[in-house]
């Protein structure tokens, strides 16, 4: 039995193709749409595919019923004449598309070396136990980078079944939760001075509000003595947000209005359990600022400094921020606004990009109640998804 594949626009052209090669007693075994490779498939519908099969006799009588009949024989010949043309046109066609495609390729590897891993792991990733495949999908909804996502699975793979949806699933949370490390809270000094705890970050991410939380929080729920300082002048409606959140908890706050005078500010309140430090949102491209704020923190000695960064941000500003503020030699990560979305692979990135602790998340607006420690075990089981 002979069993060929066909492919056409459509199932009359495909099965046309069957019956003018294998004739009328070609049986049909399989139809599918195939969607094409490469640049092809963003600009035409998917193939038709048929599998045909015949017997070797059935074969054998359609070339003798051929050879017999002349008129009939010289029509077919000339229609497959035409055929095999349109098919070599076709042929040729596709291998300039191919040789464009590997053009392409050679520029997009030159353009962003990870491309062509991309690729590769593409490949692989079709190869994925069905198990870990859902995996990796969900740790993608999760917006995990995929070279992060890739590791997480790789080493998943070397330690769990892939027939076990239970077993993939432990050795999963194992790894995630190993990755974002145990979370740090804020160490307080026993030595009798005062805790020097600095807030940076960004603009817009919630410092502020963050700061009066913690602040709340250590009054409350800690009993400690706060001093609160603000650093942020450039912003008017900064200072007097601080100041509500100070008043109301009867706290009492001071404005540095310059960096030399932050120093003066700390020692005001060398009485106090925790002095905590407001710091103006600036970005690394506002060079005046960004010195400033390098200024501050060696000024400062601070004994904690929190970056403060959105879960809302894009994994690329991620990336820059991290890079932008690595010159403070060690700080913790506190993220807000996590109440403000559904997936949290932005934490897990960058933790993996900055390779410092996490320590706080914000879940809202109420002070002081929408701070809490990052619970490592909850974050990771968010991570896994569902894999019902």
């Amino acid at each position: 039995m002979k069993i060929k594949r066909y492919m056409g626009k459509n199932t009359q052209e495909a099965l046309l193709k069957v019956k003018m090669d294998l004739g009328n007693n070609a049986i049909i075994l399989n139809t599918k749409k195939v969607r094409q490779k490469g640049i092809k498939k963003y600009f035409t519908s998917p193939m038709i595919e048929v599998m045909a099969a015949i017997d070797d006799d059935s074969s054998k009588i359609k070339e003798r019923e051929l050879t017999k009949i002349t008129p009939v024989a010289d029509t077919t010949n000339l229609s497959q004449t035409n055929l095999s043309q349109k098919e070599g046109n076709f042929a040729e066609l596709e291998n300039k598309v191919s040789n464009i495609e590997k053009v392409l390729d050679k520029i997009m590897e030159a353009v962003n070396p990870d491309t062509k891993n991309s690729k590769n792991y593409k490949n692989e990733e079709e190869k994925l136990p069905q198990i870990f495949q859902l995996l990796y999908n969900n740790l993608i909804k999760n917006e995990v980078e995929q070279e992060i996502a890739r590791e997480i699975i790789a080493e998943v793979e070397k330690r769990s079944n892939p027939r076990d949806i239970n077993d993939a699933t432990l050795v999963m949370h194992s790894v995630i939760s190993s990755l974002l490390g145990k979370s740090e809270p804020i160490n307080f000094r026993t030595d009798g001075k005062p805790t020097v705890i600095l807030f940076v970050g960004p603009t817009g991410v919630g410092k502020t509000t963050t700061l009066a939380k913690l602040a709340a929080s250590f009054m409350l729920e800690e009993n400690k003595d706060i001093g609160l300082i603000t650093a942020d002048t450039y912003r008017i409606s900064a200072v007097e947000q601080l100041k509500t959140y100070a008043e109301i908890l009867g706290i009492p706050i001071t404005v540095a209005y310059s960096v030399t005078e932050i120093q003066n500010e700390i020692d005001k309140y060398s009485d106090k359990d925790v002095i905590l430090i407001d710091t103006a949102g600036c970005s690394y491209k506002d060079k005046q600022k960004f010195d400033e704020l390098k200024t501050l923190i060696e000024k400062c000695d601070a004994d904690d400094i929190f970056l403060v960064l959105s879960t809302t941000a894009s994994s690329r500003n991620l990336k820059d921020i991290i890079r932008n503020y690595s010159f403070i030699p060690n700080y913790k990560l506190i993220f807000t606004k996590v109440d403000e979305t559904s997936a949290y692979g932005s934490i897990l990135n960058t933790k993996c990009f900055s390779n410092k602790n996490l320590s706080y998340i914000t879940n809202g607006q109420n002070v002081p109640d929408d701070i809490e420690i990052v619970n490592v075990d909850k974050l990771s089981k968010n991570l896994l998804g569902n894999n019902n």
